[in-house]
């Protein structure tokens, strides 16, 4: 890899690094082409045209589009909605876990502004959008408001949102059947939520020899 898309990379992993290690308030352009090792003129080739401000929504997107890359297509290949979050719930867990740093720097949204946080709300929108279709796996839950899937998603953010922060991704494996009882609960009832308690310690087994 060379070039503009050599130093696009060098910049993205060295930006990502610096948020992970110092928070969102150590980033500047002079830090990231420094610890990439680039002079300034690398971030121009890099991002065209792009503020820094920019610069660092792009990659934040970026971030995110592999999240929904890897959920997404974990919730489809399920084959049905409560499978579907069950699945995404775990890639969700294998991603952070994959790349902490990268874990790290999708949580600290704050340090570009409106733009990211713009992303972020749309995200949050399609998966509570995500959840709420489980109104229609059972005429009880048909008259659910949203804010009950607002609730959940918002209740899983902060779930995953801990565990980076507290460096404890280790353990948010461990803590998916939880997830899955709050999210099963309200649409699919006791009976069902409870199923997915029962199920979890072998479902665990199966995440830690890599087969979720």
């Amino acid at each position: 890899m060379a070039g503009a898309e050599g130093d696009r990379a060098r910049l993205r992993a060295a930006l990502i690094g610096l948020v992970a290690e110092a928070g969102s308030h150590a980033v500047t352009a002079v830090a990231v082409t420094e610890r990439a090792g680039l002079g300034a003129e690398a971030f121009e080739r890099a991002f065209p045209g792009l503020s820094f401000e920019e610069c660092l929504a792009e990659v934040w997107q970026e971030s995110t589009q592999e999240f929904l890359e890897r959920t997404g297509g974990a919730y489809a290949a399920a084959g049905g909605w409560r499978e579907g979050l069950r699945a995404a719930a775990w890639a969700y867990c294998r991603f952070l876990q994959d790349d902490r740093e990268r874990a790290r720097f999708l949580i600290d949204v704050t340090f570009a502004g409106e733009m990211v946080h713009a992303n972020r709300d749309f995200v949050m929108d399609a998966y509570t959008e995500l959840v709420h279709l489980g109104r229609f796996e059972r005429e009880e839950a048909a008259g659910l408001d949203r804010v009950v899937a607002e609730g959940i998603v918002g209740a899983i953010w902060e779930w995953a949102a801990n565990g980076v922060r507290t460096d404890t991704l280790d353990r948010l494996p461990t803590q998916v059947p939880g997830m899955m009882y709050l999210t099963v609960l309200p649409y699919l009832g006791a009976d069902a939520a409870m199923e997915e308690l029962q199920r979890g310690p072998a479902d665990l087994a199966r995440y830690e020899r890599g087969e979720l």
